[in-house]
């Protein structure tokens, strides 16, 4: 069983994650609702903060970018390919200023995945200087200029998507 190493930290980061604006673009209207898996995929990956870089990774020991991504939406009952390149292929596509808590988001050179948090952040694992599972802004330089395209892969009934 898994225990966070920072439960503290992880709580307050979670709850901060939790209230923040659905889309990249606007504030959310209240009347807005998102199918709540999505608090509890994002609950997940924030549990992982600070877990480390493992290529193949997929678990609490370590991971890797679509490792965890796939294991936390896998652990929620929704199948995701275990690669960037098959991640790209599912879902449907949305814009940038269209993002919502949960969306992925890819990047290219070299290939990577995320899982939008909101208000301008995103959750991912990261093997730069084995910093792992952190939070970063989605206008960091390095993500902001290699941003290549968003998934959604949970729909909500105004997205024309079952799910």
């Amino acid at each position: 069983m898994r225990t966070p190493a920072m439960p503290v930290f992880t709580a307050a980061v979670l709850a901060f994650a939790l209230s923040l604006p659905a889309r990249a673009g606007d504030s959310t209207d209240a009347s807005e609702e998102y199918p709540a898996v999505i608090d509890s995929i994002l609950a997940e990956a924030v549990s992982f903060l600070g877990a480390p870089y493992v290529e193949g990774g997929t678990d609490g020991t370590g991971f890797d970018c679509s490792g965890l991504a796939w294991r936390v939406f896998g652990d929620h009952g929704i199948e995701l390919y275990r690669t960037v390149s098959g991640i790209e292929t599912q879902g449907i596509r949305v814009e940038r200023e269209d993002l919502r808590p949960g969306d992925l988001m890819i990047f290219h050179d070299p290939s990577h995945v995320g899982i939008y948090l909101g208000n301008g952040e995103f959750i991912h694992c990261s093997s730069w200087q084995d910093r792992g599972v952190v939070i970063t802004p989605i206008d960091h330089s390095n993500y902001l200029r290699r941003y290549s395209s968003a998934r959604r892969i949970v729909f909500d009934g105004e997205d024309g998507a079952g799910g």
